[in-house]
């Protein structure tokens, strides 16, 4: 078993460091952890956030965990996002998300280290990390976030669903609209149904979005 603690440096470099404090991870899992952190802090939190939902994590790496999946979530909804090899810069969450997120930090060494400068700056590594390993992967975007976990390929999508409508018996089948939004904590895919299009929410590829999320 692996002991692995998240350590914020002055300089807001996220690392890894061993100690016997820290809840022990399975050797498995701390050793694809350390690997991802030692090629920096944009490269572990991506792995954090696109290759381990489906796992336990002591509190502090699940809280940043919780920026890893935001990262995603936010590039798979990404308009325009298609089947190509690259993609757009994925958009800082607006300051008023960073400052909530900066107040929920959990006790760790370097908590006072966390400003909402350093969560953009931690962001903008991230999106480098996917940036690097996309290419080096050397597969569409599509096909990457599949080999990450098989839900991100859902996420950010409109589906088409024939639903059966008992009440009318001159259209007895409709097409249901449902959006994907995020994952849970399962994970599984969040789907809510489209109603109408507003701008809150953009549909990958579309200017279409959730009205009711």
């Amino acid at each position: 078993m692996m002991t692995l603690e998240p350590v914020l440096t002055p300089h807001g470099l996220l690392t890894l460091r061993q100690t016997a404090q820290a809840p022990a991870l399975e050797p498995n899992q701390g050793l694809r952890l350390e690997k991802a952190f030692l090629r920096g802090s944009g490269h572990g939190l991506l792995w954090l956030g696109a290759d381990e939902v489906a796992t336990v994590l002591p509190p502090v790496l699940s809280y940043w965990r919780a920026l890893g999946m935001r990262y995603m979530t936010a590039l798979c909804a990404l308009p325009g996002v298609g089947d190509g090899r690259t993609k757009p810069p994925v958009p800082i969450p607006a300051d008023g998300e960073l400052d909530t997120m900066a107040a929920a930090v959990p006790p760790m060494t370097g908590a006072e280290y966390l400003t909402t400068s350093v969560l953009a700056n931690l962001w903008q590594g991230m999106d480098a990390a996917f940036d690097a390993e996309l290419v080096q992967a050397k597969l569409s975007l599509q096909e990457f976030l599949k080999s990450r976990h098989p839900a991100w390929n859902l996420v950010g999508r409109v589906h088409f669903n024939l639903a059966e409508n008992r009440k009318d018996d001159e259209a007895p089948f409709a097409f249901l609209a449902t959006y994907t939004t995020r994952l849970s904590a399962e994970p599984r895919p969040s789907i809510c149904r489209l109603a109408k299009p507003c701008r809150s929410i953009p549909v990958r590829g579309t200017a279409n979005a959730c009205s009711r999320c």
